[in-house]
């Protein structure tokens, strides 16, 4: 790994808020309604804050060990062993997820302008950006998040703010949804769509200041959960529950009924600019980590030969699944019942129990010096 290669806090906290927003441009606020009816932002809103607070939880901890990525703490905890299986965990969380998001993006872009277009080939196109922005690393690939992200953010508000005249407040009741017990069962298996907070734990070693990763991250969750939240409720006060389930790219649909006047309609081709721009620097980042991860894992001392053997294993990954409903069906079933206890509860073990170890061998220190 290049030590001396830094990143600002703003680049950071771009790659951070691209990484957990850009679901929005897929299937979020569809499932989101599917779990909770018309509640689906309130539960959107409370998986932000109970994600918020367990932050500032693993941020506190993580004061001892500024500096270091979360596979040293790993290494602290329990040795080089604790090293290569909490190495291994999160190859594999950032391996499913960035097959699967990768097919997503291809099947979605395939449905809405290359009908005719093999989805493999598809692939193949994302596969070459996310292999020009891995070799290019993550000073590259932060500094295109700082140029991309307040374009994608405006572009995005823009669609909301465009659809004001269509949103109708009666439209979110009842106000509890499918109920409290839904809100509250789902909710926890959402947590999941904040996983990609992972990133951040091995951003750390690539910060200019050291301890200003509590700040990055509470800035990355406020504002992600801002969007998430934001076009939950949008969705909801255009599209009543059970309509609201029945969109395949809910924020396309609402891209598509802009009227600007009498000349300025049908603008989601613009949209898909959008997409396409989130989408490569969401799988470029993954593809990075990925490659980091095993680096880190195994001590090598080079990541960019591992760069063409992941992507031909994430090609290969992509195309197991039979359509995108099998896709889907896989993300909801296993990433999501799982991945919220890799990103959120896992660091907070392995925090508590480095700190321990490291007093436990300070005052063994002590007592020997004595």
């Amino acid at each position: 790994m290049d030590r001396k290669t830094e990143i600002g806090n703003f680049e950071a906290a771009c790659i951070l808020l691209n990484m957990i927003s850009s679901k929005i441009i897929l299937d979020f606020p569809r499932t989101v309604s599917e779990d909770a009816g018309s509640a689906a932002w309130l539960m959107v809103l409370l998986d932000s804050v109970v994600v918020y607070l367990l932050f500032l939880v693993i941020s506190r901890l993580y004061r001892k060990f500024a500096g270091n990525d979360l596979l040293d703490v790993s290494e602290a905890a329990f040795g080089e062993t604790g090293r290569i299986i909490a190495g291994i965990i999160f190859l594999i969380q950032f391996m499913y997820i960035t097959h699967v998001v990768l097919r997503q993006f291809a099947e979605d872009i395939k449905v809405i302008s290359l009908a005719s277009t093999p989805v493999s080939v598809v692939i193949l196109l994302f596969c070459a950006g996310m292999i020009v922005g891995a070799y290019l690393g993550i000073e590259a690939i932060s500094r295109l998040h700082v140029i991309a992200i307040p374009l994608l953010a405006a572009a995005f508000l823009l669609i909301l703010l465009f659809n004001i005249p269509r949103y109708d407040i009666s439209k979110i009741s009842p106000w509890l949804g499918l109920g409290i017990g839904a809100i509250l069962k789902n909710g926890v298996i959402n947590l999941s769509y904040f996983s990609e907070l992972a990133a951040l734990f091995f951003l750390m070693p690539f910060l200019k200041k050291k301890n200003s990763f509590g700040g990055v991250g509470r800035y990355g969750i406020f504002f992600s959960g801002l969007f998430l939240v934001l076009v939950s409720l949008c969705y909801l006060m255009v599209y009543q529950y059970p309509m609201s389930t029945e969109f395949f790219l809910p924020v396309y649909q609402m891209a598509r009924t802009i009227k600007i006047g009498r000349f300025f309609s049908r603008i989601e081709p613009a949209f898909i600019l959008i997409w396409a721009s989130s989408a490569f620097l969401y799988l470029s980042s993954g593809l990075f980590f990925i490659t980091y991860i095993f680096q880190r894992t195994f001590n090598l001392k080079y990541r960019k030969p591992l760069i063409v053997p992941f992507i031909i294993l994430i090609f290969a990954l992509s195309l197991l699944p039979e359509n995108l409903y099998s896709t889907l069906q896989s993300e909801m079933h296993v990433y999501r019942l799982l991945s919220w206890l890799v990103t959120l509860i896992l660091p907070i073990i392995l925090l508590v129990i480095a700190s321990t170890r490291a007093k436990s061998n300070k005052h063994r220190e002590e007592a020997r010096h004595d």
